[in-house]
């Protein structure tokens, strides 16, 4: 038989309660949260490494830039243009430095003395000298063409006129367009006209040149050195002249000269020294067959003689009519 089940009995009473922590009145509440602030810190620092990264991937300032790039040990590869920099500033101060040593070295030398300029002075001087002479001439002669009365157009125009006549009568040519214009300028003017009318024959055919004179004379001087009285005439002294004239041999020079021969010889020379008019003289005193073969050559230097005298009797008539010109504005 079972027994009975035993009554429950009273409750047991609940255990007791710890009594609370009596905390110091110093210590208030706001120091507690402060601590527990920054022990919530400490371990938020300390934990870095593990929430960092992904904290930083999603911030607009994160990313891949943002992560540490990772150190290399090894040493960078030389830059090309820093070497050539390098050489470039190495030898810039190698130059530097040998402009330093020349520098010095210029400054060491002595001063060279000053130079002598005693003589460039002198020329200095002498050119100033010059200067002031010139410049004094150059005034005069200004002052002179000022002074100078003006030259009647028809006066310039015969002188240029008389210019072309000279230039026609030294080459031999003849010269009747020059004189007629010389005439007709020279109506108000009848010394000169008077000095010109010896031109008017020769103006026409020309005067032989002084190189053809001479020429001319040279071929005929044989001729006249040696000219004979002719033979009678028979075919004996026909053929011995005949003979003569193929063969002439005459002395230029020594006591034996025949006075034909001399003749010819002073002729030769005066003409040699431009000397016309001794020519002429020379062989104008001949005589006889030596006068006669020396007749052609002597009309041609006569003629010349005479065109040359007129030509200067033209320009001193030119002249004396220049200087009696009227000044401009003045009747």
């Amino acid at each position: 038989m079972s027994e009975p089940a035993e009554e429950p009995g009273p409750p047991a009473p609940p255990p007791a309660e710890p009594p609370p922590l009596k905390v110091p009145r110093r210590l208030g509440i706001p120091v507690l949260i402060a601590a527990g602030t920054v022990l919530v810190v400490i371990i938020a620092i300390a934990a870095t490494p593990f929430w960092a990264p992904g904290i930083m991937a999603v911030l607009p300032w994160g990313g891949p830039e943002a992560q540490p790039q990772a150190v290399s040990l090894q040493p960078a590869a030389p830059d090309p243009a820093l070497a050539a920099t390098r050489a470039q500033a190495s030898q810039a101060a190698a130059a530097v430095q040998q402009l330093s040593q020349r520098l010095a070295a210029l400054e060491a030398r002595p001063a060279p003395p000053p130079p002598d300029l005693s003589a460039i002075e002198r020329q200095l001087g002498a050119l100033g000298r010059t200067t002031e002479d010139l410049s004094g001439r150059i005034a005069a002669l200004d002052k002179a063409e000022r002074d100078q009365p003006a030259t009647d157009p028809k006066i310039t125009a015969m002188a240029l006129a008389l210019l072309q006549i000279r230039d026609a009568v030294e080459i031999g040519r003849p010269f009747a367009a020059e004189y007629r214009a010389l005439v007709a300028l020279a109506h108000e003017h009848p010394e000169i006209a008077a000095a010109a009318a010896p031109l008017d024959g020769p103006a026409a055919s020309g005067v032989a040149s002084r190189p053809t004179l001479a020429a001319r004379l040279h071929e005929l001087a044989p001729q006249i050195a040696t000219a004979k009285p002719p033979p009678k005439a028979t075919w004996k002294s026909q053929i011995v002249a005949r003979l003569r004239s193929l063969v002439t041999i005459r002395r230029i020079e020594g006591a034996d000269q025949t006075p034909a021969e001399g003749a010819v010889g002073m002729a030769e020379r005066a003409l040699a020294s431009g000397d016309l008019a001794g020519a002429v003289a020379a062989l104008d005193g001949l005589s006889g067959p030596s006068q006669a073969a020396a007749q052609p050559w002597l009309k041609m230097a006569k003629a010349r003689l005479a065109v040359e005298a007129a030509l200067r009797q033209v320009e001193a008539a030119l002249t004396v009519a220049v200087g009696g010109a009227a000044p401009a504005g003045k009747g």
